[in-house]
Protein backbone atom coordinates (compact mmCIF):
# COMPACT_ATOMS: atom_id res chain seq x y z
CA UNK A 1 0.00 0.00 0.00
CA UNK A 2 1.15 3.26 -0.87
CA UNK A 3 1.23 5.73 2.33
CA UNK A 4 1.77 8.81 0.14
CA UNK A 5 -1.90 9.73 -0.61
CA UNK A 6 -2.79 8.92 3.31
CA UNK A 7 -0.44 12.20 4.37
CA UNK A 8 -1.59 14.16 1.50
CA UNK A 9 -4.97 15.01 3.09
CA UNK A 10 -4.25 15.62 6.78
CA UNK A 11 -1.33 17.92 6.34
CA UNK A 12 -3.20 19.70 3.68
CA UNK A 13 -6.04 20.50 5.78
CA UNK A 14 -3.70 21.20 9.08
CA UNK A 15 -2.02 23.65 6.87
CA UNK A 16 -4.97 25.21 5.42
CA UNK A 17 -6.29 25.35 9.02
CA UNK A 18 -3.20 27.04 10.07
CA UNK A 19 -3.55 29.92 7.47
CA UNK A 20 -6.94 30.06 8.36
CA UNK A 21 -6.79 30.83 11.47
CA UNK A 22 -3.62 33.25 10.53
CA UNK A 23 -5.90 34.80 8.54
CA UNK A 24 -8.73 35.22 11.25
CA UNK A 25 -5.83 36.61 13.75
CA UNK A 26 -5.22 39.24 11.20
CA UNK A 27 -8.78 40.03 10.00
CA UNK A 28 -11.42 43.16 11.83
CA UNK A 29 -15.00 42.90 12.33
CA UNK A 30 -16.87 41.64 14.89
CA UNK A 31 -17.56 37.93 13.40
CA UNK A 32 -14.88 37.93 10.56
CA UNK A 33 -11.83 36.80 12.98
CA UNK A 34 -13.98 34.32 15.37
CA UNK A 35 -15.24 32.43 11.97
CA UNK A 36 -11.52 32.33 10.83
CA UNK A 37 -10.41 31.10 13.59
CA UNK A 38 -13.34 28.49 14.23
CA UNK A 39 -12.97 26.92 10.62
CA UNK A 40 -8.95 27.05 10.89
CA UNK A 41 -9.57 25.14 14.80
CA UNK A 42 -11.54 22.29 12.89
CA UNK A 43 -9.58 21.85 9.66
CA UNK A 44 -6.24 21.79 11.94
CA UNK A 45 -8.10 19.03 14.33
CA UNK A 46 -9.55 17.43 11.21
CA UNK A 47 -6.00 16.46 10.20
CA UNK A 48 -5.21 14.35 13.11
CA UNK A 49 -8.05 12.73 13.26
CA UNK A 50 -8.84 11.91 9.76
CA UNK A 51 -4.54 10.28 10.15
CA UNK A 52 -5.40 8.37 13.40
CA UNK A 53 -8.86 6.95 11.17
CA UNK A 54 -6.40 6.04 8.60
CA UNK A 55 -4.42 4.16 10.91
CA UNK A 56 -6.92 2.57 12.30
CA UNK A 57 -8.69 1.30 9.15
CA UNK A 58 -5.10 0.48 7.92
CA UNK A 59 -4.83 -1.78 10.78
CA UNK A 60 -8.15 -3.63 10.76
CA UNK A 61 -7.48 -4.48 7.52
CA UNK A 62 -4.53 -6.14 8.54
CA UNK A 63 -6.05 -7.88 11.03
CA UNK A 64 -8.39 -9.00 8.37
CA UNK A 65 -6.24 -9.84 6.28
CA UNK A 66 -3.88 -11.90 8.94
CA UNK A 67 -7.33 -13.57 9.76
CA UNK A 68 -7.95 -14.60 6.43
CA UNK A 69 -4.58 -16.22 6.08
CA UNK A 70 -4.86 -17.99 9.46
CA UNK A 71 -7.82 -19.73 8.45
CA UNK A 72 -6.78 -20.22 5.15
CA UNK A 73 -3.60 -21.88 7.02
CA UNK A 74 -5.87 -23.94 9.24
CA UNK A 75 -7.72 -25.21 5.90
CA UNK A 76 -4.49 -26.02 4.32
CA UNK A 77 -3.25 -27.83 7.78
CA UNK A 78 -6.81 -29.63 8.24
CA UNK A 79 -6.19 -31.39 4.57
CA UNK A 80 -2.58 -31.64 5.26
CA UNK A 81 -4.07 -33.77 8.59
CA UNK A 82 -6.66 -35.41 6.26
CA UNK A 83 -4.08 -36.89 3.74
CA UNK A 84 -1.57 -37.83 6.23
CA UNK A 85 -4.39 -39.65 8.65
CA UNK A 86 -5.40 -41.06 4.81
CA UNK A 87 -2.08 -42.14 3.69
CA UNK A 88 -1.39 -43.72 7.27
CA UNK A 89 -4.60 -45.61 6.83
CA UNK A 90 -3.80 -47.32 3.78
CA UNK A 91 -0.42 -47.66 4.62
CA UNK A 92 -2.11 -49.90 8.13
CA UNK A 93 -4.27 -50.86 4.99
CA UNK A 94 -1.21 -52.11 3.45
CA UNK A 95 0.57 -53.56 6.19
CA UNK A 96 -2.80 -55.81 7.22
CA UNK A 97 -3.02 -56.89 3.70
CA UNK A 98 0.49 -57.96 3.31
CA UNK A 99 0.52 -59.55 6.93
CA UNK A 100 -2.37 -61.78 6.48
CA UNK A 101 -0.93 -62.57 2.88
CA UNK A 102 2.42 -63.77 4.73
CA UNK A 103 -0.06 -65.94 7.01
CA UNK A 104 -2.08 -67.32 4.24
CA UNK A 105 1.47 -68.43 2.49
CA UNK A 106 2.98 -69.69 5.31
CA UNK A 107 -0.52 -72.00 5.82
CA UNK A 108 0.05 -72.56 1.75
CA UNK A 109 3.20 -73.79 2.64
CA UNK A 110 2.29 -75.87 5.53
CA UNK A 111 -0.62 -77.70 2.90
CA UNK A 112 1.82 -78.03 0.30
CA UNK A 113 4.43 -79.91 3.20
CA UNK A 114 1.37 -81.77 4.48
CA UNK A 115 0.93 -82.68 0.40
CA UNK A 116 4.46 -83.61 -0.07
CA UNK A 117 5.27 -85.90 2.91
CA UNK A 118 1.73 -88.14 2.13
CA UNK A 119 2.69 -88.12 -1.67
CA UNK A 120 6.50 -89.14 -1.00
CA UNK A 121 7.51 -89.39 3.36
CA UNK A 122 11.37 -89.22 2.85
CA UNK A 123 13.18 -87.84 5.72
CA UNK A 124 13.64 -84.00 5.10
CA UNK A 125 9.54 -83.72 4.28
CA UNK A 126 9.40 -85.81 8.05
CA UNK A 127 11.82 -83.14 9.29
CA UNK A 128 10.53 -80.21 8.35
CA UNK A 129 7.06 -80.78 9.07
CA UNK A 130 8.57 -81.54 12.76
CA UNK A 131 10.55 -78.37 12.59
CA UNK A 132 7.65 -76.50 11.97
CA UNK A 133 5.65 -77.88 14.77
CA UNK A 134 8.43 -77.58 16.99
CA UNK A 135 8.80 -74.19 16.19
CA UNK A 136 4.99 -73.09 16.68
CA UNK A 137 5.39 -74.80 20.09
CA UNK A 138 2.74 -77.40 18.92
CA UNK A 139 4.28 -80.59 20.12
CA UNK A 140 6.21 -81.69 23.19
CA UNK A 141 9.60 -80.88 23.82
CA UNK A 142 10.30 -84.76 24.34
CA UNK A 143 8.88 -85.74 21.16
CA UNK A 144 5.57 -86.65 19.66
CA UNK A 145 4.20 -90.70 20.08
CA UNK A 146 2.53 -92.99 17.56
CA UNK A 147 1.18 -96.25 17.63
CA UNK A 148 2.90 -99.06 15.94
CA UNK A 149 -0.41 -100.48 14.06
CA UNK A 150 -0.70 -104.70 15.28
CA UNK A 151 1.02 -103.87 18.70
CA UNK A 152 1.06 -102.00 21.91
CA UNK A 153 4.56 -100.19 21.14
CA UNK A 154 4.64 -96.89 20.43
CA UNK A 155 7.32 -95.00 17.83
CA UNK A 156 8.90 -91.78 19.60
CA UNK A 157 9.47 -89.26 16.96
CA UNK A 158 12.16 -86.44 18.13
CA UNK A 159 12.27 -83.10 17.17
CA UNK A 160 15.53 -82.54 15.55
CA UNK A 161 17.67 -84.76 13.64
CA UNK A 162 21.36 -84.99 14.75
CA UNK A 163 24.49 -85.22 13.33
CA UNK A 164 25.44 -89.13 12.83
CA UNK A 165 28.70 -89.27 10.68
CA UNK A 166 28.08 -85.95 8.84
CA UNK A 167 24.63 -87.53 8.07
CA UNK A 168 21.28 -85.97 10.25
CA UNK A 169 19.76 -88.29 11.83
CA UNK A 170 16.23 -88.70 13.19
CA UNK A 171 16.42 -91.30 16.46
CA UNK A 172 13.57 -92.37 16.25
CA UNK A 173 12.76 -94.34 19.46
CA UNK A 174 10.55 -97.92 20.08
CA UNK A 175 9.09 -97.56 23.66
CA UNK A 176 6.03 -99.69 25.81
CA UNK A 177 3.16 -97.72 25.76
CA UNK A 178 4.28 -96.55 29.62
CA UNK A 179 6.89 -94.74 27.66
CA UNK A 180 9.49 -97.74 29.11
CA UNK A 181 12.00 -99.82 27.37
CA UNK A 182 10.43 -101.92 25.30
CA UNK A 183 10.63 -105.64 26.39
CA UNK A 184 10.76 -109.60 25.38
CA UNK A 185 7.31 -110.64 24.89
CA UNK A 186 8.34 -113.88 26.90
CA UNK A 187 10.19 -112.39 30.01
CA UNK A 188 8.89 -109.60 32.29
CA UNK A 189 9.10 -105.84 31.34
CA UNK A 190 11.28 -103.87 33.49
CA UNK A 191 9.68 -100.54 34.03
CA UNK A 192 12.69 -98.54 33.41
CA UNK A 193 12.43 -94.93 31.31
CA UNK A 194 13.83 -95.37 27.98
CA UNK A 195 13.24 -96.24 24.38
CA UNK A 196 15.14 -98.85 21.89
CA UNK A 197 16.40 -96.65 18.77
CA UNK A 198 15.37 -97.49 14.86
CA UNK A 199 17.53 -94.42 13.85
CA UNK A 200 16.33 -92.59 10.46
CA UNK A 201 19.06 -91.44 8.46
CA UNK A 202 18.60 -88.40 5.96
CA UNK A 203 20.12 -91.30 3.25
CA UNK A 204 17.73 -94.01 4.07
CA UNK A 205 13.99 -94.01 2.43
CA UNK A 206 10.96 -94.68 4.82
CA UNK A 207 10.81 -98.14 2.90
CA UNK A 208 14.09 -99.47 4.24
CA UNK A 209 13.71 -97.34 7.79
CA UNK A 210 10.13 -98.92 7.76
CA UNK A 211 11.97 -102.30 7.30
CA UNK A 212 14.53 -102.15 9.96
CA UNK A 213 11.44 -102.00 12.25
CA UNK A 214 10.51 -105.47 11.82
CA UNK A 215 13.77 -106.84 12.96
CA UNK A 216 13.78 -105.36 16.40
CA UNK A 217 10.40 -106.39 16.62
CA UNK A 218 11.30 -110.25 16.03
CA UNK A 219 14.04 -109.68 18.31
CA UNK A 220 11.57 -109.21 20.81
CA UNK A 221 8.45 -111.49 20.03
CA UNK A 222 6.52 -108.60 18.99
CA UNK A 223 6.49 -109.20 15.85
CA UNK A 224 2.70 -108.90 14.73
CA UNK A 225 2.93 -111.09 11.31
CA UNK A 226 3.41 -109.64 7.87
CA UNK A 227 -0.73 -109.20 7.84
CA UNK A 228 -0.23 -106.66 10.68
CA UNK A 229 2.72 -105.40 10.31
CA UNK A 230 2.01 -101.71 9.06
CA UNK A 231 5.23 -99.01 9.81
CA UNK A 232 3.45 -96.83 7.16
CA UNK A 233 0.31 -96.60 9.11
CA UNK A 234 2.62 -95.47 12.28
CA UNK A 235 3.66 -92.78 10.09
CA UNK A 236 0.09 -91.59 8.89
CA UNK A 237 -0.84 -91.42 12.33
CA UNK A 238 2.38 -89.15 12.63
CA UNK A 239 1.15 -86.62 9.72
CA UNK A 240 -2.24 -86.68 11.39
CA UNK A 241 -0.69 -85.67 15.29
CA UNK A 242 1.29 -83.13 13.20
CA UNK A 243 -1.40 -81.54 10.95
CA UNK A 244 -3.91 -80.91 13.76
CA UNK A 245 -1.12 -79.57 16.38
CA UNK A 246 0.17 -77.19 13.50
CA UNK A 247 -3.46 -76.46 12.68
CA UNK A 248 -4.46 -75.58 16.20
CA UNK A 249 -1.70 -72.96 16.45
CA UNK A 250 -2.20 -71.26 12.97
CA UNK A 251 -5.59 -71.91 12.18
CA UNK A 252 -8.53 -69.43 13.63
CA UNK A 253 -11.51 -70.92 15.30
CA UNK A 254 -14.33 -70.37 13.42
CA UNK A 255 -18.57 -71.75 14.33
CA UNK A 256 -18.43 -74.72 11.55
CA UNK A 257 -14.57 -75.74 12.19
CA UNK A 258 -14.19 -74.96 15.83
CA UNK A 259 -10.17 -75.58 16.74
CA UNK A 260 -9.43 -76.49 20.06
CA UNK A 261 -6.73 -74.73 21.89
CA UNK A 262 -3.81 -77.77 22.57
CA UNK A 263 -1.00 -77.69 25.41
CA UNK A 264 1.89 -79.29 23.48
CA UNK A 265 0.81 -82.84 22.17
CA UNK A 266 2.50 -85.99 22.79
CA UNK A 267 0.07 -88.51 21.56
CA UNK A 268 -3.34 -89.08 19.87
CA UNK A 269 -4.39 -92.31 21.22
CA UNK A 270 -7.83 -92.38 19.02
CA UNK A 271 -9.41 -89.87 16.88
CA UNK A 272 -11.22 -88.10 19.93
CA UNK A 273 -8.46 -87.28 22.20
CA UNK A 274 -5.41 -86.17 22.38
CA UNK A 275 -2.47 -86.70 25.40
CA UNK A 276 -0.77 -83.22 26.10
CA UNK A 277 1.48 -82.18 28.19
CA UNK A 278 -0.87 -80.66 30.77
CA UNK A 279 -3.38 -83.84 30.17
CA UNK A 280 -5.73 -85.23 28.17
CA UNK A 281 -8.16 -83.26 25.86
CA UNK A 282 -11.04 -83.74 23.47
CA UNK A 283 -11.31 -83.13 20.32
CA UNK A 284 -14.55 -82.33 19.56
CA UNK A 285 -15.16 -80.54 22.43
CA UNK A 286 -13.89 -78.45 25.72
CA UNK A 287 -13.62 -81.77 27.77
CA UNK A 288 -10.34 -81.57 29.52
CA UNK A 289 -8.59 -83.84 32.56
CA UNK A 290 -5.01 -82.43 34.13
CA UNK A 291 -2.49 -84.66 35.05
CA UNK A 292 -4.18 -84.06 38.50
CA UNK A 293 -7.49 -85.12 37.98
CA UNK A 294 -5.50 -88.20 35.95
CA UNK A 295 -4.01 -89.20 39.17
CA UNK A 296 -7.38 -89.02 41.59
CA UNK A 297 -9.82 -90.12 39.42
CA UNK A 298 -8.26 -93.95 39.42
CA UNK A 299 -11.46 -94.99 38.36
CA UNK A 300 -12.13 -93.77 34.40
CA UNK A 301 -16.14 -94.87 35.31
CA UNK A 302 -16.73 -91.68 36.90
CA UNK A 303 -15.43 -89.52 33.77
CA UNK A 304 -17.39 -91.47 31.32
CA UNK A 305 -20.68 -91.31 32.84
CA UNK A 306 -23.44 -90.19 30.70
CA UNK A 307 -21.54 -90.56 27.42
CA UNK A 308 -22.83 -93.24 24.65
CA UNK A 309 -20.81 -96.47 24.64
CA UNK A 310 -18.56 -95.64 21.16
CA UNK A 311 -17.39 -92.23 23.22
CA UNK A 312 -17.20 -93.45 26.55
CA UNK A 313 -15.29 -96.26 25.19
CA UNK A 314 -12.55 -93.94 23.63
CA UNK A 315 -12.68 -91.78 26.89
CA UNK A 316 -11.18 -94.83 28.71
CA UNK A 317 -8.72 -95.51 26.21
CA UNK A 318 -7.16 -92.46 25.85
CA UNK A 319 -7.83 -92.41 29.96
CA UNK A 320 -5.90 -95.59 30.56
CA UNK A 321 -3.11 -94.81 27.84
CA UNK A 322 -2.79 -90.95 29.69
CA UNK A 323 -2.39 -92.33 32.84
CA UNK A 324 0.22 -94.85 31.87
CA UNK A 325 2.20 -91.98 30.28
CA UNK A 326 1.69 -89.39 32.47
CA UNK A 327 1.78 -90.75 35.95
CA UNK A 328 4.01 -93.91 35.51
CA UNK A 329 7.33 -93.64 37.57
CA UNK A 330 10.37 -91.46 36.29
CA UNK A 331 7.65 -89.62 33.83
CA UNK A 332 7.37 -86.66 32.45
CA UNK A 333 6.52 -88.29 29.50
Amino acid sequence: MNPRPNWLIPSATMTLGAFMMVIGSLVHGDYAPSVWLDLGAALTLFGPLYFVQLLLERRIREVRQQEQHTLSSVEQLSHEIEEIRQQTAARLDDLRRVTLESVQQRRQSDEDAFRRFTEEPTFENVVRLLDRARGLGAISDRGVRVRLPGTTLRLRFPLAARLGNGTPVLEVGLEEEDGTLPHDATAPGIPMRGQQPIPWSAATSAGDWAASVAPELQRLNRYPGDEHFDPSGALEQLIHLLRLAIEARTRPPSATTPMPRFKPVIEMPNDEWVITEDGLQSLASESSFTVEELFHKTNEAVAVSGLAEEPAAKLREAWRVAQRLLLSPGSPF
